[in-house]
């Protein structure tokens, strides 16, 4: 229930990760905490609850306001992980 109720909390106070992407040049996100790898190749951005891995070609990021941020380039994937979950490495189980 505890996690039902946070989801809720979260929802009204708008701080959801708010994702968009426009084919592969351009992805815009709202509610972004901060951005821990930014080169051409690669941008991996910190968000409320998520760890969004963006790998593409020639990749800028460009803010609009403190949380949103509008990613552009030649975009080729993008993985989402859970915070908390360790993030480009594979696990041996």
């Amino acid at each position: 229930m505890g996690k039902r109720v946070a989801e809720a909390g979260r929802r009204l106070l708008c701080l959801q990760t708010y994702l968009q992407m426009n084919g592969n040049r351009e992805i815009y996100l709202e509610n972004c905490r901060r951005i821990l790898e930014y080169n051409d190749i690669r941008i991996v951005v910190q968000t409320t609850d998520l760890i969004l891995e963006i790998w593409g070609k020639d990749l800028q990021a460009d803010s609009r306001s403190p949380e949103s941020l509008l990613i552009h380039g030649e975009i080729q994937s993008m993985t989402l992980t859970p915070k908390g979950v360790r993030h480009g490495t594979a696990s041996a189980r």
